[in-house]
C-alpha cells in the first residue's frame, strides 16, 4: 500500500535534573559541592533519504518520542544527553502543522536534515552555585521540558515527467515499457490505485529521467470525483506533463473531448499544473479507427502529438528521444507552457447558446413592450387617486386642533398638583416653630 500522507504526534526529550552532592573522601573534610548538570533531551530530526519510498512507517506508528536526558551525578559528572530521534522521509516531503496547515519544513535533497523539535536543556547541579558566601549550596535547577506537537506529513513525488490521462488510456502500459517499474495492468478502469515512479535510462548519454504515473482522471476530479485528484500533487514538481490519450476512442469518447476535459481539470485544480509545459501522446494507434481520429485531432489541436502503440511498440523510440529533449534538451527544444484561457470551449459553446436564446425573445418582446407601456399607463392612472388621497391627509391636519384641547386638559392637571404641595409645605414649617416655642 502506497501511503503519501500521515499524521504524527511528536515530542522531544526532557532535560535531566541537576544533582545535589558533596565531596566525601578520606582526609578531605568539607570537600564542597560537586553535583553535576543534567543531560540535554534528544531532538526530533527529519532526514531526507532517497531510499525511502513512502510514509508507510508513520501510518502505523504515529506517536514518536525522543529519549530524555540523564540527571547529573556526583563528582561533577554531567548526565549523558538523550539520543536524537531521526525520522527518515523520502525526497519531496512537506511537514505541515496540524490545524493551521502552516508549512514548517520541506525536504527535497538527499541527506538534508531538519530539527523539528529541540530537546529540553539540562538542569544545573549545586556545584554551579558555590561562592565565597555560600560554600555549601543545596540549590539546583530542574531540566527543561521538551517540545511537542502534532504534524501532518505530505509527500509530493519529485519526478521529471508526470503522466496524465483517463483510465485505461495506457499510462501503466507505457510505464512498463519505458521503465523498470511494474504497475498493475488490467482491462478495467482505475487499475492504478497509487503513484508508480519509474526511471527511463539513456545509456548513450549516461542520463536518466524519472517518470511518475498517477491514477486516471475523470471529469469532475477537482470536486473529489474518482481517484486522480488525490494524487495530482505528485506531479506539481514535474518539469513536463505527458497527456496519454486514447486516439481510437475505445471508451466511446472523442480524443479531443478527453484533451479538453484534462486541461480543464488541471486548471481547476491548480494554476501551477495549468502553467506547466506538456506533450501529447496518441496511444492505441494499432486500432483501425485511430488514423482518422488522429487527423481530426491534429486539425483541432495544434500542439505536438506523438503517435505510439503500447501493443505493437510502435513509436516508442521516437517518444524516448522526444522526452529527453523536452526535459534535458536546450531551451529551444523544450515545449513552451500553454497560454492560460479563462474559459474553456464548453463554456464558450454555452455562452453562444445563451446569446442565441437571448436574441430570439427580443423580437417577441416588441409586442410585449406595448403591453408594458399599457401597464405603465394604468399605473399612472392609479397614481392619480393617490394624490387625491393626500387631501384627507390635509383634513387630518385640520382635525389636529381637536386634539389640542385634550392636551390643554392635561396641562390643567399638573397645575392642581403643585397647589396640593403648597398646602403641605406650610404644615411642615409650622411644626418646627411650635416646638421651638415650647422650649
Amino acid at each position: 500500500m502506497f501511503i503519501d500522507e500521515a499524521k504524527v504526534i511528536l515530542k522531544s526529550g526532557d532535560g535531566g535534573h541537576g544533582c545535589v552532592s558533596f565531596r566525601r573522601e578520606k582526609f578531605i573534610p568539607k570537600g564542597g559541592p560537586d553535583g553535576g548538570n543534567g543531560g540535554k533531551g534528544g531532538d526530533v530530526v527529519f532526514l531526507c533519504d532517497r531510499n525511502q519510498g513512502d510514509l508507510q512507517a508513520y501510518r502505523w506508528q504515529p506517536h514518536r518520542r525522543a529519549p530524555n536526558g540523564t540527571p547529573g551525578m556526583g563528582r561533577q559528572c554531567a548526565g549523558p544527553d538523550g539520543v536524537d530521534l531521526i525520522l527518515p522521509v523520502p525526497p519531496g516531503t512537506q511537514i505541515l502543522e496540524e490545524g493551521t496547515n502552516r508549512l514548517v519544513a520541506e525536504l527535497t535533497e538527499h541527506g538534508e536534515r531538519v530539527i523539528l523539535l529541540a530537546g529540553g536543556k539540562g538542569g544545573q547541579g549545586n556545584m554551579n552555585f558555590k561562592s565565597s558566601v555560600n560554600q555549601a549550596p543545596r540549590r539546583t535547577t530542574p531540566g527543561y521540558p521538551g517540545e511537542e506537537g502534532s504534524f501532518r506529513i505530505v509527500l509530493k513525488t519529485i519526478a521529471d515527467i508526470g503522466l496524465v490521462g483517463y483510465p485505461n488510456a495506457g499510462k501503466s502500459s507505457l510505464t512498463n515499457l519505458l521503465t523498470a517499474a511494474r504497475p498493475k495492468m488490467a482491462p478495467y478502469p482505475f487499475t492504478t490505485l497509487h503513484v508508480n515512479v519509474g526511471v527511463i535510462e539513456y545509456p548513450h548519454v549516461f542520463g536518466r529521467i524519472v517518470m511518475a504515473d498517477i491514477p486516471g482522471l475523470i471529469e469532475g476530479a477537482h470536486d473529489n470525483r474518482g481517484l486522480g485528484h488525490q494524487f495530482l500533487r505528485h506531479i506539481e514538481r514535474c518539469a513536463l506533463l505527458v497527456f496519454i490519450i486514447d486516439m481510437a476512442g475505445s471508451e466511446n469518447r472523442k480524443p479531443w473531448d478527453d484533451h479538453r476535459i484534462l486541461e480543464k481539470e488541471l486548471r481547476l485544480y491548480s494554476k501551477i499544473l495549468a502553467a506547466k509545459p506538456r506533450l501529447i501522446v496518441a496511444n492505441k494507434m494499432d486500432l483501425p479507427a485511430s488514423a482518422e481520429m488522429l487527423k481530426e485531432f491534429k486539425a483541432r489541436i495544434k500542439d505536438l502529438v506523438i503517435p505510439i502503440s503500447c501493443y505493437s511498440h510502435e513509436g516508442l523510440e521516437d517518444l524516448r528521444m522526444q522526452l529527453w529533449k523536452a526535459v534535458k534538451g536546450s531551451p529551444s527544444e523544450r515545449p513552451q507552457p500553454p497560454v492560460l484561457i479563462e474559459e474553456d470551449t464548453a463554456s464558450s459553446h454555452l455562452a453562444k447558446k445563451l446569446s442565441k436564446a437571448k436574441k430570439a425573445p427580443v423580437k417577441v418582446k416588441k409586442s410585449a413592450t406595448k403591453a408594458k407601456s399599457a401597464k405603465k399607463i394604468v399605473v399612472k392612472a392609479k397614481k392619480k387617486p393617490a394624490a387625491a388621497k393626500k387631501k384627507p391627509v390635509a383634513v387630518s391636519k385640520k382635525a389636529k386642533p381637536s386634539v389640542k384641547p385634550r392636551v390643554s386638559v392635561k396641562k390643567k392637571a399638573p397645575k392642581a398638583k403643585p397647589s396640593v404641595k403648597k398646602k403641605a409645605t406650610p404644615v411642615k414649617k409650622v411644626a418646627p416653630r411650635a416646638k421651638s416655642k415650647k422650649k
